[in-house]
């Protein structure tokens, strides 16, 4: 498991270096960098997020593992429905991000149990959306990815 996890920090991190190298600095959210990049160049983001999928279902183990599987399921809508501006394709979007983040630390709880990450990425969203961060939505992402991360790794 932590060879398929370094494998997804290396997708994670290149990806995000590229978007801050790209835009100087963070966009409103990872997700933004669809329409940021325009076309041809928005596909990497789908590529990011399916690569992320694929690895991510990888992670099933016994009893809970399942919630990793749906974490990398909602991954791939994520990816598949990448313009979240449309009213249609929003709740989509919204709801595979959802899936990817909780469906990850619950997995990690329940499977691993460990909480822990989850409940540090809860402290982190409240503090961020109470504060109204700037650029928020793009911290809470990178975050998630780094509780989940950490759950994987030290467990």
């Amino acid at each position: 498991m932590m060879t398929l996890t370094l494998i997804q920090a290396a997708i994670f991190v290149s990806y995000v270096t590229f978007l801050l190298i790209k835009f100087k600095g963070p966009l409103p959210s990872i997700s933004e960098s669809w329409y940021a990049l325009g076309s041809p160049l928005n596909v990497l983001f789908t590529l990011f997020c399916f690569a992320l999928s694929i690895t991510m279902c990888f992670h099933i183990s016994d009893g809970w593992g399942g919630l990793f599987f749906l974490s990398g399921a909602g991954l791939g809508f994520v990816g598949a429905a990448t313009a979240f501006k449309d009213k249609f394709v929003r709740p989509i979007h919204f709801g595979g991000a959802m899936a990817g983040i909780i469906g990850a630390l619950l997995g990690i709880w329940l499977t691993l149990g460990d909480i822990l990450p989850f409940i540090v990425w809860a402290i982190i969203t409240i503090l961020l959306l109470g504060f109204k961060a700037k650029n928020a939505m793009w911290w809470l992402e990178i975050a998630a990815f780094a509780c989940i991360v950490c759950g994987f790794l030290l467990n």
